[in-house]
């Protein structure tokens, strides 16, 4: 659930407001680039234009759900190959913004909910399928490749996909839980002696430098690493869909990305689940 941000006495404005969300951000670690320097910025503008208005966090999300599903369903059935269809991908990815800006305004109005994380993850996870439904449909209608093939490939992206949200959603809330279990009050025996109890700060100071520093490179490295599995990715290259063959080759090599990370990820994660106990 998000952490809400302290309501000021007074009426933020848009500058305020902006830069309290700048200052409260998730975590950086592993967050694809495309979401860290487009979509999370984006949807903080939003979220703070919208603070002080009668706008909800749930009807933001809702807003995204039309743009995401009614680009969707209009991919499916009626989007052909003219310049018009490049609007696919301009909608999916005003929906993705969206989806980044619900969960800030909430915590800038205090309106966190249980029920808004949920209907969050439900139409995220749903967006999944019908996305890669829709591209399929759209192939068969605008292409002369053979169907299976087509399945396939859309299948293959589906399922990839489809595990890594849901994956490393259901591995945030174990961590979440393990992490309760484990906070519990620690005892500090009397009579510990020696410099670095007397104080601590003078052992870590030589050294916080240069393990920040390599933290961040690490942190980079995994954010471009993980770029091609980001979602918004997957909506620019629906901007391709004017020109169907473009369009499949990029498709195609982003289910391969994503193929490829989920096998890489499983293992990392059972990992890390086993040690959690």
């Amino acid at each position: 659930m998000s952490r809400t941000l302290p309501q000021p006495a007074v009426k933020a404005g848009f500058r305020e407001s902006f830069e309290q969300l700048k200052q409260a951000q998730k975590t950086r670690k592993g967050v694809p680039l495309y979401l860290l320097w487009v979509n999370r910025p984006a949807g903080r503008v939003v979220a703070a234009a919208l603070r002080n208005t009668p706008v909800r966090p749930n009807h933001v999300t809702f807003a995204g759900a039309v743009l995401t599903y009614g680009s969707l369903l209009w991919l499916a059935f009626g989007a052909g190959t003219g310049i018009s269809s490049a609007l696919v991908g301009v909608l999916l990815a005003l929906g993705y913004v969206l989806d980044s800006a619900d969960g800030q305004l909430a915590r800038l109005q205090g309106r966190s909910s249980a029920y808004g994380e949920w209907l969050d993850h439900i139409l995220d996870n749903g967006r999944i399928a019908v996305m890669h439904v829709a591209a399929f449909c759209f192939l068969v209608r605008n292409t002369e490749h053979e169907p299976v093939l087509l399945a396939a490939c859309t299948g293959a992206f589906l399922l990839a996909s489809s595990t890594i949200f849901f994956g490393g959603a259901l591995l945030d809330q174990l961590r979440r839980n393990a992490a309760v279990k484990a906070a519990q009050p620690v005892q500090v025996q009397s009579g510990t002696s020696g410099s670095a109890a007397a104080n601590p700060a003078d052992a870590s100071t030589a050294s916080a430098g240069g393990v920040a520093a390599g933290a961040n490179r690490r942190m980079m490295r995994r954010s471009v690493i993980t770029l091609p599995v980001d979602y918004g990715m997957t909506c620019l290259a629906f901007l391709l869909l004017p020109l169907p063959g473009v369009f499949l080759v990029v498709y195609a090599v982003l289910a391969a990305a994503h193929v490829l990370m989920c096998a890489a990820f499983l293992p990392k994660w059972r990992s890390e689940l086993l040690r959690l106990g």
